[in-house]
């Protein structure tokens, strides 16, 4: 026998070269770090994956798979747009010519290839630390690369007094709460254009360094098959990898100095209305058991999985009924209205399962 149980909603059972230290007039708000990979060590061209060796001021990559440097100069692989990965313009807003690329996962036996930028806070040489207990604007620019097979969230920036040294054969891993990811922390899917990640940090006091990568471990890390373009004629590899670029740090006042944080979208869910439908099942004498307990229906609010009273009244029914004949089978079935299947699969990955 079957509860048939429609559920409205879904079940959850720059052009700045180096470092830049600015403060306003009012004293309110400073920039710790401008970073767009602008500055070279040197005028070695860049010709080669791999180039982040290549930048000034203190960038360093800490794993053994180093990231890759792209310039408008370079050729081939390293060139700007087209590259060995795939195509991406420059960000246009900040006029650099140069971004970096990120391995952020691979499956499997490979999981620990994967490769970071680290760097320094301050202006130049001139290496500062955030103050205690005050609050950081973080945002950096991604973009994933046609080539990549999997599309993935974690893409996170790591705060850290100590740098991670250099060549490290396994990925990073962190856990802590130094650790900045958007505020959905959703998986990236989009080729051909940049996006934000930008969330606002509390301060330890002793941070002297910002890494950018994925510090999580593959199992808890979300992860999406995606197919590139079909007009991209790179090759397609199992991993996930991110053109990244504009690092800002920002000291602010209040939450709404971080301009970048109050203009992400409001979660999808709060879109929808917190009224739910409900109707008392009308029983009767000449019903089998059976026949209510397929009566009794269950609604949820869009994205939560919290129960209304009517939900716990239909719930507690159908326990009663079974504690009374334990010989029965249930059979439970949910579903979503056509709106809510919409969302799930052209918004947002996480509602789709």
């Amino acid at each position: 026998m079957k509860i048939n149980l429609p559920i409205l909603g879904f079940l959850a059972l720059i052009i700045s070269s180096s470092y830049s230290f600015a403060q306003k007039k009012n004293g309110t708000e400073k920039e710790v770090i401008r970073m767009t990979f602008e500055r070279m060590q040197s005028n070695d061209p860049i010709n080669e994956i791999g180039g982040v060796d290549l930048l000034d001021n203190g960038v360093s990559s800490p794993s053994e798979r180093k990231a890759d440097l792209f310039s408008t100069e370079g050729e081939g692989d390293v060139g700007v747009p087209e590259n060995l990965f795939g195509k991406e313009d420059p960000i246009k807003d900040i006029g650099g010519s140069q971004y970096l690329g990120l391995i952020l996962y691979k499956p499997g036996k490979l999981a620990n290839e994967r490769s970071y930028v680290t760097i320094p806070l301050g202006r130049g040489k001139e290496q500062i630390s955030l103050k205690k207990n005050l609050k950081y604007c973080v945002e950096f620019s991604i973009s994933l690369a046609e080539s990549s097979k999997f599309a993935v969230n974690n893409i996170a920036a790591l705060f850290s007094k100590e740098e991670f040294g250099l060549n490290n054969t396994t990925a990073i891993y962190n856990s802590t709460d130094r650790l900045v990811k958007s505020q959905t922390n959703k998986v990236y899917t989009g080729f051909y254009g940049w996006e934000q990640v930008c969330n606002i940090y509390t301060a330890k006091g002793d941070e002297r360094f910002i890494t950018i990568g994925n510090f999580d471990k593959n199992e808890t890390t979300k992860f999406e098959s995606v197919k590139k373009p079909k007009d991209s004629e790179v090759e397609s590899i199992s991993q996930a990898y991110y053109y990244v670029d504009n690092i800002i740090v920002t000291l602010i006042d209040k939450n709404t100095d971080c301009k970048c944080y109050n203009n992400a979208p409001p979660k999808i869910e709060d879109s929808f209305s917190n009224l739910i439908y409900s109707k008392t099942p009308e029983l009767t004498d000449k019903m089998t058991p059976a026949q209510k307990i397929a009566e009794q229906v269950a609604y949820f609010r869009f994205g939560k999985a919290t129960f209304s009273e009517n939900c716990k009244e239909a719930m507690n029914y159908v326990i009663n009924e079974m504690n009374t004949n334990p010989q029965f089978r249930i059979e439970i079935q949910g579903h979503c209205d056509a709106k809510e299947l919409k969302v799930g699969e052209g918004v947002d990955e996480y509602y789709m399962k």
